[in-house]
C-alpha cells in the first residue's frame, strides 16, 4: 500500500469490545480502545516519505504486520466512466506495457457496491479491494487519467505515488454526495424525483430483479463483452452486428428500458454511492483529489450543476475533515453517442469553470482538444492525466508553472480584423496542425470558433487566422464594426486547436462587443 506524507494518518478496523489497539511505523506508536461494537479508530503520524516500511498492528497477544509499505502522496480518483475507464482501453495502452516496471506507483480501486452490505454478499476480493503496482501484468486494471497523473508526478517529485478509485460508470453528482449537501447545492429535485420512485415500487418485484440481474454484481469489470466493445469505441452497429449478425433491419433496442429500476439499491440514487463507496474510502489519508464528472447530470438536470458541483466539492472536504486541493476535468467537446447528446454538455461545462473561478484550492483541466464527436470516451487519456498534474505542480507543491488554458478576454475590430485578446497565455500562443489525439485541423484556422455579425452567423471555417503573442487576429472582408459575438467551444461538439506555452488547449468562452464596447459571458 501506499500512505501519505507528512499528515496525521487514519487505521480503523474491529477488534474485541474494550481491547487496546496499538499500531507501530516509523520508531512512533499510536494506541486506541475498541468501542463497546468493537470498532477503533487511531492516528499516527506524521510520517515520512519511504519507499519500504512494514508495520505492526497489535492488540494483546495478536499482531497483523503489513510489509512492502510506501509512504509518499495518495490521491483519490472519483467521478464516472471517464475517470474509471481502465488502462486497457486507452490509445496508448500497447505502448505503455512496454515500459510500465514502475514499482512506486500503486493503485486501489474501492469495489463497485451499490449499498454498504452488497461488498459481503458476493466476491469482489478477486478483482477489487488490493493494491496493485504499475507493472505491465496489472496496468489494464489502473484508472488511465490517475495512472498517467501518478506517473508524471511521480517522475517530476521521485516519491511514491499512490491512487484509490472510488468510482462508477454513468453516475450522477448527487450519488456521491450526503443529503445534506444535495439540499445546500440546490438538488432537491434528485431527492423528490428519487422519493416519487420509491412511492411507485413493488419492494418485493423490486428486489428480485435486482438480485437476477448479472448487471447488479460488478465483480468481473471485463465479463460483459457489451460493455466491453462499448469502452473500446466500437459503434452501436457494429455492436448489433456482432451480437445478432447481419439482420436487416437491425434490431432497434432501447437501452434506457435495459437499465434498472431507481431503488434503494440503484448506484445512481442520491447518496447511494457517497455511503456504500465514499465514506467507506474516508479518512484514508490523501493529498489530494481527482474527479472527472458530470456527463450523467447534462443528461438530466444540468441547470442545476452550477451550484451543485461546488457542494459536492464542500461534501467530499467534509467528509474527509480536510481541505484537500481539488482538480478536476472539464467534459470534452462531444456530439451523440448511445442515447446520449452533447448539447446539454455546454451548461455543465459553464458551471464547471464558474466553479473554477469561485471555489478556493480546485484546478481545472481542460481537454477542448482530445473529445470525440460520436464516443463519450475520449481513448486519449494521456494528456488529461498530464494536464491534472501540470495543476497539482502549481496547486500542490508550490511550482512556478502555467497550468490554466488560455482564457478568452477581449476583442476589438480595427482594419477589418477582428483581434481576440486572452489570458493565461505564457509565452504566446499557437495554432496547431493537429491535436494530441492525431486529428488534423488547420494551423492557419481558429477551430471551434464561431462569430456572428448581430443575427447573422459567419464561416469561420474560410476566415485566416494567426496568433501572434497573446492575441488571435482574423482578417475578413466580412468583418466590420457592430455588434459581434465571438464563441469558442460553442454547444456540444467543436475542436479547438488554439494553445499556450504550456500546450494547453482554449478553454470555452463567449464575447459581444457592441462599437468597441466587449462583453465577457
Amino acid at each position: 500500500m501506499t500512505l501519505q506524507r507528512g499528515k496525521p494518518i487514519a487505521f480503523w478496523g474491529t477488534a474485541g469490545a474494550g481491547d487496546e489497539v496499538s499500531i507501530t511505523v516509523q520508531n512512533m506508536t499510536a494506541s486506541c480502545r475498541a468501542a463497546t461494537n468493537g470498532c477503533w479508530r487511531a492516528e499516527i503520524g506524521p510520517l515520512e516519505a519511504s519507499f519500504q516500511e512494514t508495520i505492526q498492528i497489535a492488540s494483546g497477544d495478536d499482531s497483523v504486520f503489513l510489509h512492502d509499505v510506501q509512504v509518499g502522496d495518495v490521491y483519490l480518483a472519483a467521478g464516472q466512466s471517464n475517470m474509471e475507464f481502465y488502462m486497457r482501453y486507452d490509445a496508448d495502452f500497447a505502448d505503455e506495457m512496454e515500459t510500465c516496471t514502475n514499482d512506486d506507483i500503486r493503485f486501489f480501486d474501492y469495489p463497485e457496491v451499490s449499498y454498504p452490505d452488497q461488498i459481503n454478499e458476493a466476491d469482489y476480493g478477486r478483482n477489487f479491494g488490493f493494491w496493485r503496482r504499475a507493472t505491465a501484468d496489472q496496468l489494464q486494471w489502473f484508472s488511465a487519467p490517475a495512472y498517467y497523473f501518478a506517473k508524471t508526478l511521480q517522475a517530476r517529485y521521485g516519491v511514491p505515488i499512490g491512487i484509490v478509485g472510488c468510482n462508477w460508470g454513468g453516475t450522477p453528482a448527487c450519488a456521491w454526495m450526503s443529503e445534506e449537501a444535495i439540499e445546500e447545492g440546490g438538488g432537491g429535485l434528485y431527492l423528490e424525483e428519487y422519493r416519487e420512485a420509491l412511492a411507485d415500487l413493488d419492494p418485493e418485484t423490486y428486489e428480485n430483479r435486482f438480485r437476477t440481474d448479472p448487471a447488479s454484481w460488478r465483480t468481473e469489470p471485463f465479463a460483459d463483452a457489451t460493455s466491453v466493445m462499448l469502452m473500446e469505441g466500437r459503434s452501436l452497429e457494429e455492436i448489433l452486428r456482432d451480437l445478432y449478425g447481419d439482420m436487416t433491419p437491425p434490431p432497434q433496442i432501447d437501452f434506457s428500458a435495459m437499465a434498472p429500476p431507481m431503488g434503494p439499491k440503484n448506484e445512481k440514487r442520491p447518496c447511494g454511492l457517497y455511503e456504500s463507496m465514499l465514506s467507506q474510502v474516508a479518512p484514508y489519508g490523501m493529498r489530494g483529489i481527482l474527479y472527472y464528472q458530470g456527463e450523467s447530470d447534462g443528461d438530466a438536470h444540468p441547470e442545476l450543476y452550477a451550484t451543485l458541483f461546488p457542494a459536492l466539492i464542500r461534501c467530499f472536504r467534509r467528509l474527509w475533515n480536510d481541505e484537500l486541493p481539488f482538480l478536476f476535468v472539464q467534459l470534452a467537446p462531444f456530439g451523440r453517442w448511445m442515447q446520449c447528446v452533447g448539447e446539454p454538455y455546454a451548461i455543465i461545462r459553464e458551471a464547471q469553470q464558474h466553479t473554477a473561478d469561485t471555489v478556493p484550492g480546485v484546478g481545472m483541466a481542460v481537454i477542448t482538444d482530445i473529445g470525440m464527436e460520436l464516443d463519450i470516451h475520449p481513448k486519449k487519456k494521456k494528456p488529461v492525466g498530464e494536464r491534472l498534474a501540470l495543476l497539482a505542480e502549481k496547486i500542490i507543491y508550490g511550482e512556478d508553472v502555467l497550468c490554466e488554458a488560455p482564457t478568452l478576454l477581449g476583442m476589438e475590430v480595427k482594419d477589418g480584423q477582428l483581434r481576440l485578446r486572452f489570458g493565461n497565455v505564457g509565452t504566446g500562443l499557437h495554432l496547431a496542425a493537429h491535436t494530441p489525439d492525431g486529428a488534423q485541423t488547420h494551423p492557419a484556422r481558429l477551430g471551434g470558433l464561431t462569430l456572428a455579425l448581430g443575427d447573422e452567423e459567419l464561416d469561420c471555417s474560410s476566415i485566416p487566422a494567426t496568433a501572434d503573442n497573446d492575441t488571435v487576429i482574423l482578417r475578413s472582408s466580412e468583418i466590420r464594426k457592430g455588434r459581434i459575438t465571438a464563441e469558442l467551444g460553442r454547444g456540444g461538439w467543436f475542436r479547438i486547436n488554439l494553445y499556450n506555452s504550456a500546450d494547453l488547449p482554449a478553454r470555452p468562452g463567449r464575447l459581444t462587443t457592441n462599437e468597441g464596447v466587449t462583453h465577457i459571458h
